[in-house]
């Protein structure tokens, strides 16, 4: 008798520790599932692939950040006016942020014909003097970019950059255009540790004259997209918008100036226009 009702005297507390279990485990498992169907809500809304524009846009560079046109330059001489050029890929893009940040300020420190050397400090840029600036400075321009954020820290976003042209027609190798530009990026992300870095590439007017050409163009932006890479910045390449497989000449002649009788290399309006559009694509705004 006492055996036979051991096992039912014993019974019920075995039961009430099996039903606190799988309660236990019940409760577990709805909130590991209730985690894995929040998770994908979570994501379904990614975050911005860059913070959005601060107070001043800062745009670096050569002829193309300036805004240059060869037709403008000859009808202003001998006195230039830099608020001529106001219809470079730097205006076009600083549109673009003020429908974003209506506030936001450009600092433009291009100098028509820099070098990379002479971006540096190296050798000085022979369009200034005797030509003004948008932004007038002395020295070099990285050094006027460093004042810059230096003087705004945490305020300045974002920057471009194009450089390099000028020393393709100096006959400098792209070895010696990468590791300067690789310089150049290393002090503005040394200064600028979270603003957005946007270098953009060059493309090929030449192509006009000198047929087979691009395959130097394609290796001079891959040189470039390189150094970018090292520092954090985005590249940009106008290179298959430019020169397309299709229609190549007709699409260079409509967006640069190279067809022109002044054979210019620089964009067109409607080429600058193109430039800021492939600058706002990849900044993520």
């Amino acid at each position: 008798m006492r055996v036979s009702s051991s096992p039912a005297q014993s019974s019920p507390p075995v039961r009430r520790r099996g039903s606190g279990a799988v309660r236990r485990w019940l409760a577990a498992g709805a909130l590991a599932l209730g985690w894995l169907l929040a998770t994908p809500t979570a994501h379904a809304t990614p975050p911005p692939k860059h913070n959005p524009p601060k107070s001043i846009y800062l745009a670096l560079g050569d002829s193309s950040a300036f805004g240059f046109q060869l037709a403008k330059f000859l009808q202003n001489l001998p006195a230039e006016d830099p608020t001529v050029f106001n219809t470079g890929y730097v205006d076009d893009f600083a549109k673009d942020l003020r429908a974003i940040k209506p506030r936001i300020q450009t600092i433009n420190l291009s100098c028509v014909d820099e070098t990379t050397d002479s971006l540096l400090g190296l050798e000085p840029c022979s369009y200034h003097p005797p030509f003004p600036l948008h932004t007038e400075y002395s020295g070099s321009q990285i050094d006027a970019a460093l004042g810059v954020l230096r003087a705004h820290r945490g305020q300045v976003s974002p920057i471009t950059i194009n450089i390099g042209g000028a020393d393709l027609g100096r006959g400098r190798s792209l070895e010696h255009i990468q590791a300067n530009l690789s310089r150049i990026l290393a002090r503005l992300r040394e200064a600028g540790p979270y603003s957005e870095i946007i270098v953009l590439g060059y493309y090929n007017p030449f192509v006009v004259t000198v047929p087979g050409s691009d395959a130097l163009a394609r290796d001079f932006n891959a040189h470039l997209a390189a150094a970018a890479a090292q520092h954090r910045a985005e590249f940009v390449d106008p290179l298959p918008v430019f020169n397309p497989p299709v229609d190549e000449i007709a699409t260079i002649c409509r967006l640069t100036l190279m067809c022109t009788p002044l054979q210019d290399t620089h964009a067109s309006d409607a080429g600058y226009q193109k430039l800021a559009d492939l600058l706002l694509a990849a900044s993520g705004y």
